[in-house]
C-alpha cells in the first residue's frame, strides 16, 4: 500500500478505519482492472451502492465527486462499486466479499495489504450502462 495516498484519504476523511479502506482498495483494484489513466486522459465515472465511509476511498484515489458530476449513489446496501471508463468503454463492479471476523486494525491492515484482491471482492460487469455522454 502507498502510504502518502493512505495517509492524503486519512486527512480527506478525518480518520483511519476499515470502510476507508474498502473504497481506497476497490479504487486501486479498479485501476489495475481498467488500465486507467488517473493523469486525466480517461474519463472515469463510478456509482457507489452505499454511502459510507468508503466513498471518501473513492473521491480520493479516483478523483469522483459530485461535483464533477462522476460519482453517482444507488441505494443498494452493499459495499458495491460499478467504475465506468467513459474513454474506452471499460467497466468493472467490485462488490466486497464477507470477510473473516477481526478487529478493527487488523481489517484495516488486512484490506490495505492483502495481495490477493480476489479474497476481498467478486469482479463482474455492472449489471447497468452508463447514458451515453452528449458533449
Amino acid at each position: 500500500m502507498n502510504v502518502e495516498l493512505w495517509e492524503k484519504c486519512v486527512t480527506f476523511h478525518g480518520h483511519h478505519c476499515p470502510g476507508l479502506a474498502i473504497g481506497v482498495r476497490a479504487s486501486l483494484e479498479a485501476i489495475k482492472a481498467l488500465s486507467l489513466d488517473l493523469a486525466g486522459a480517461d474519463q472515469i465515472v463510478c456509482v457507489a451502492e452505499n454511502e459510507s465511509c468508503s466513498v471518501d476511498g473513492i473521491r480520493v484515489v479516483l478523483e469522483c465527486t459530485g461535483e464533477k458530476g462522476n460519482l453517482f449513489f444507488i441505494k443498494g446496501g452493499k459495499q458495491a462499486f460499478s467504475v465506468f471508463n467513459q474513454t474506452t468503454g471499460a467497466s468493472i463492479r467490485l462488490i466486497l466479499k464477507e470477510l473473516p471476523p477481526m478487529e478493527r486494525d487488523e481489517m484495516e491492515a488486512f484490506l490495505l495489504n492483502e495481495p490477493d484482491a480476489t479474497k476481498l471482492f467478486y469482479f463482474e460487469k455492472p449489471h447497468f450502462e452508463l447514458p451515453e455522454k452528449h458533449n
